[in-house]
Protein backbone atom coordinates (compact mmCIF):
# COMPACT_ATOMS: atom_id res chain seq x y z
CA UNK A 1 0.00 0.00 0.00
CA UNK A 2 1.13 3.60 -0.70
CA UNK A 3 2.30 6.08 2.36
CA UNK A 4 0.87 8.72 2.74
CA UNK A 5 3.91 10.45 1.77
CA UNK A 6 4.09 8.76 -1.66
CA UNK A 7 0.31 9.85 -2.16
CA UNK A 8 1.05 14.09 -1.61
CA UNK A 9 4.39 13.89 -3.55
CA UNK A 10 2.61 12.28 -6.63
CA UNK A 11 0.11 14.76 -6.07
CA UNK A 12 2.74 18.08 -6.70
CA UNK A 13 0.39 20.50 -4.77
CA UNK A 14 3.08 22.91 -3.37
CA UNK A 15 3.88 23.70 -7.14
CA UNK A 16 0.34 24.48 -7.91
CA UNK A 17 -0.83 26.76 -4.91
CA UNK A 18 -4.36 27.75 -4.48
CA UNK A 19 -7.14 26.85 -2.44
CA UNK A 20 -6.66 23.00 -2.38
CA UNK A 21 -9.93 21.39 -2.64
CA UNK A 22 -9.94 17.12 -1.40
CA UNK A 23 -12.13 15.03 -3.24
CA UNK A 24 -12.35 11.25 -1.38
CA UNK A 25 -13.75 8.56 -3.82
CA UNK A 26 -14.97 6.29 -1.69
CA UNK A 27 -13.78 2.54 -1.27
CA UNK A 28 -11.43 1.19 -4.08
CA UNK A 29 -8.83 -1.42 -3.72
CA UNK A 30 -9.82 -4.66 -1.86
CA UNK A 31 -12.63 -2.73 -0.83
CA UNK A 32 -15.10 -2.39 -3.77
CA UNK A 33 -18.26 -0.59 -1.66
CA UNK A 34 -21.18 -1.26 -3.04
CA UNK A 35 -21.85 -3.54 -6.30
CA UNK A 36 -25.20 -4.17 -8.20
CA UNK A 37 -25.59 -5.39 -11.69
CA UNK A 38 -21.90 -5.52 -12.48
CA UNK A 39 -21.53 -1.70 -11.62
CA UNK A 40 -18.81 -1.13 -8.62
CA UNK A 41 -18.94 1.91 -6.33
CA UNK A 42 -15.39 2.62 -6.30
CA UNK A 43 -14.85 2.33 -10.21
CA UNK A 44 -18.08 4.68 -10.17
CA UNK A 45 -16.86 7.01 -7.19
CA UNK A 46 -13.34 7.52 -8.77
CA UNK A 47 -14.77 8.20 -12.39
CA UNK A 48 -17.17 11.27 -10.53
CA UNK A 49 -13.95 12.46 -8.74
CA UNK A 50 -11.86 13.13 -11.63
CA UNK A 51 -14.87 14.72 -13.30
CA UNK A 52 -15.05 17.07 -10.36
CA UNK A 53 -11.26 17.52 -10.13
CA UNK A 54 -11.79 18.83 -13.88
CA UNK A 55 -14.33 20.96 -12.66
CA UNK A 56 -11.95 22.81 -10.18
CA UNK A 57 -9.05 23.47 -12.50
CA UNK A 58 -11.44 25.60 -14.38
CA UNK A 59 -11.75 27.49 -11.65
CA UNK A 60 -9.38 29.99 -10.41
CA UNK A 61 -7.55 29.72 -7.11
CA UNK A 62 -8.75 26.07 -6.61
CA UNK A 63 -6.65 23.26 -7.10
CA UNK A 64 -8.16 19.62 -6.41
CA UNK A 65 -6.43 16.96 -4.45
CA UNK A 66 -7.65 13.11 -4.97
CA UNK A 67 -7.24 10.79 -2.06
CA UNK A 68 -6.63 8.34 -4.20
CA UNK A 69 -6.19 8.57 -8.05
CA UNK A 70 -6.50 4.60 -8.71
CA UNK A 71 -7.77 1.66 -7.46
CA UNK A 72 -6.70 1.63 -4.67
CA UNK A 73 -7.38 0.83 -0.36
CA UNK A 74 -6.70 4.32 1.48
CA UNK A 75 -7.61 3.54 5.59
CA UNK A 76 -10.96 6.34 6.58
CA UNK A 77 -8.83 7.77 8.75
CA UNK A 78 -5.74 8.06 6.76
CA UNK A 79 -8.21 10.03 4.37
CA UNK A 80 -8.43 12.64 6.67
CA UNK A 81 -4.93 12.38 7.45
CA UNK A 82 -4.37 12.82 3.86
CA UNK A 83 -6.68 15.87 3.77
CA UNK A 84 -5.27 17.51 6.59
CA UNK A 85 -1.27 17.20 5.40
CA UNK A 86 -2.32 18.67 1.35
CA UNK A 87 -3.40 21.42 3.40
CA UNK A 88 -7.09 21.44 2.61
CA UNK A 89 -9.90 24.00 3.11
CA UNK A 90 -12.70 21.96 1.88
CA UNK A 91 -13.49 17.85 2.00
CA UNK A 92 -15.84 16.09 0.07
CA UNK A 93 -16.37 12.02 0.12
CA UNK A 94 -18.03 10.85 -2.86
CA UNK A 95 -19.75 7.32 -2.49
CA UNK A 96 -23.04 5.39 -3.96
CA UNK A 97 -25.68 4.76 -1.79
CA UNK A 98 -27.52 0.86 -1.74
CA UNK A 99 -30.88 0.65 0.03
CA UNK A 100 -33.49 -1.58 -0.81
CA UNK A 101 -37.15 0.02 -0.90
CA UNK A 102 -36.27 3.52 -0.23
CA UNK A 103 -38.02 6.45 -2.37
CA UNK A 104 -35.82 8.31 -4.95
CA UNK A 105 -33.92 11.13 -3.08
CA UNK A 106 -30.92 11.94 -5.82
CA UNK A 107 -27.93 13.26 -4.09
CA UNK A 108 -27.98 13.61 -0.96
CA UNK A 109 -25.53 15.19 1.42
CA UNK A 110 -24.42 14.55 5.01
CA UNK A 111 -22.77 15.87 7.65
CA UNK A 112 -21.28 14.90 10.95
CA UNK A 113 -23.55 14.59 13.59
CA UNK A 114 -24.88 11.48 15.69
CA UNK A 115 -27.39 10.00 14.28
CA UNK A 116 -29.12 6.26 15.55
CA UNK A 117 -30.85 5.80 12.52
CA UNK A 118 -27.67 5.55 10.60
CA UNK A 119 -25.43 2.01 10.77
CA UNK A 120 -21.77 1.66 11.69
CA UNK A 121 -19.60 2.00 8.54
CA UNK A 122 -16.99 -0.74 7.52
CA UNK A 123 -14.95 -2.34 10.08
CA UNK A 124 -11.58 -0.33 10.93
CA UNK A 125 -8.12 -0.98 9.87
CA UNK A 126 -5.90 -2.56 13.30
CA UNK A 127 -3.38 0.80 12.49
CA UNK A 128 -6.45 3.26 12.17
CA UNK A 129 -6.21 6.45 14.20
CA UNK A 130 -9.83 6.69 15.65
CA UNK A 131 -10.56 10.23 15.62
CA UNK A 132 -13.18 12.35 17.96
CA UNK A 133 -15.94 14.62 16.73
CA UNK A 134 -15.06 17.61 15.22
CA UNK A 135 -15.22 21.16 16.79
CA UNK A 136 -18.70 22.61 16.46
CA UNK A 137 -17.18 25.55 14.62
CA UNK A 138 -16.50 23.33 11.82
CA UNK A 139 -19.82 21.52 11.78
CA UNK A 140 -21.57 24.54 11.25
CA UNK A 141 -19.68 25.26 8.32
CA UNK A 142 -20.39 21.81 7.19
CA UNK A 143 -23.96 22.70 7.27
CA UNK A 144 -23.18 25.97 5.07
CA UNK A 145 -21.24 24.05 2.60
CA UNK A 146 -23.98 21.52 2.58
CA UNK A 147 -26.55 24.69 1.52
CA UNK A 148 -24.69 26.16 -0.72
CA UNK A 149 -23.74 22.30 -2.50
CA UNK A 150 -27.56 22.12 -2.46
CA UNK A 151 -28.24 25.08 -3.92
CA UNK A 152 -25.94 24.51 -6.59
CA UNK A 153 -27.39 20.96 -7.48
CA UNK A 154 -31.09 22.76 -7.52
CA UNK A 155 -29.92 25.66 -10.10
CA UNK A 156 -27.95 22.96 -12.01
CA UNK A 157 -31.67 20.56 -11.75
CA UNK A 158 -29.97 17.60 -10.38
CA UNK A 159 -32.05 15.99 -8.17
CA UNK A 160 -31.46 16.62 -4.34
CA UNK A 161 -33.21 15.66 -1.08
CA UNK A 162 -34.73 18.85 0.59
CA UNK A 163 -32.22 18.62 3.13
CA UNK A 164 -28.70 17.31 4.31
CA UNK A 165 -28.65 14.59 6.74
CA UNK A 166 -26.64 14.58 10.35
CA UNK A 167 -23.88 11.22 10.15
CA UNK A 168 -20.82 9.62 12.28
CA UNK A 169 -18.76 9.24 9.47
CA UNK A 170 -15.18 8.90 10.07
CA UNK A 171 -14.38 10.79 7.05
CA UNK A 172 -16.12 13.69 8.41
CA UNK A 173 -14.28 14.22 11.21
CA UNK A 174 -11.59 16.27 10.15
CA UNK A 175 -10.69 19.06 12.85
CA UNK A 176 -9.34 21.38 10.34
CA UNK A 177 -11.77 21.45 7.45
CA UNK A 178 -15.98 21.33 6.42
CA UNK A 179 -16.56 18.17 5.58
CA UNK A 180 -19.40 16.65 3.50
CA UNK A 181 -20.63 12.92 2.40
CA UNK A 182 -22.02 13.28 -0.56
CA UNK A 183 -24.41 10.20 -2.30
CA UNK A 184 -24.73 10.42 -5.47
CA UNK A 185 -27.69 7.85 -6.17
CA UNK A 186 -28.79 4.49 -4.69
CA UNK A 187 -27.29 1.57 -6.44
CA UNK A 188 -30.69 -0.45 -5.50
CA UNK A 189 -33.28 1.75 -7.67
CA UNK A 190 -33.20 1.37 -11.39
CA UNK A 191 -33.82 4.98 -12.32
CA UNK A 192 -30.77 5.75 -10.24
CA UNK A 193 -28.70 3.13 -10.75
CA UNK A 194 -28.86 3.73 -14.76
CA UNK A 195 -28.44 7.81 -14.40
CA UNK A 196 -25.42 7.88 -12.26
CA UNK A 197 -23.20 5.75 -15.36
CA UNK A 198 -24.13 8.21 -17.58
CA UNK A 199 -21.23 10.64 -18.51
CA UNK A 200 -24.09 13.41 -18.82
CA UNK A 201 -25.00 13.38 -15.41
CA UNK A 202 -21.66 12.99 -13.76
CA UNK A 203 -20.29 16.09 -15.92
CA UNK A 204 -23.59 17.91 -14.40
CA UNK A 205 -23.33 17.01 -10.92
CA UNK A 206 -19.45 17.68 -11.45
CA UNK A 207 -19.93 21.37 -12.30
CA UNK A 208 -22.82 21.32 -9.45
CA UNK A 209 -20.28 20.17 -7.21
CA UNK A 210 -17.71 22.49 -7.82
CA UNK A 211 -19.70 25.51 -7.73
CA UNK A 212 -21.26 24.97 -4.77
CA UNK A 213 -17.63 24.97 -3.14
CA UNK A 214 -16.55 28.01 -4.99
CA UNK A 215 -19.51 29.76 -3.86
CA UNK A 216 -18.89 28.56 -0.22
CA UNK A 217 -16.16 29.84 -0.48
CA UNK A 218 -16.65 33.44 -2.09
CA UNK A 219 -19.04 34.01 0.41
CA UNK A 220 -16.47 33.50 2.89
CA UNK A 221 -16.15 29.80 4.08
CA UNK A 222 -13.10 28.84 6.18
Amino acid sequence: MKTLALILLAAGLHAEGGAVIVLDPGHGGRDRGAVVRGVQENALTLAIANKVADELRGIAGLVPFLTRKEDLFVALSDRVDLAEQAGGKVFLSLHADKVDGRKPKGVFVWYYGANKRVPKGPPREATERLRPAPPKELVTQSRLLAEHIQRALRRRSVKTASYADRGGFAVLKSDRMPSLLIEVGNMRDPAEWERMQEPAFQENLAKALAQGIAAYLTAGGL
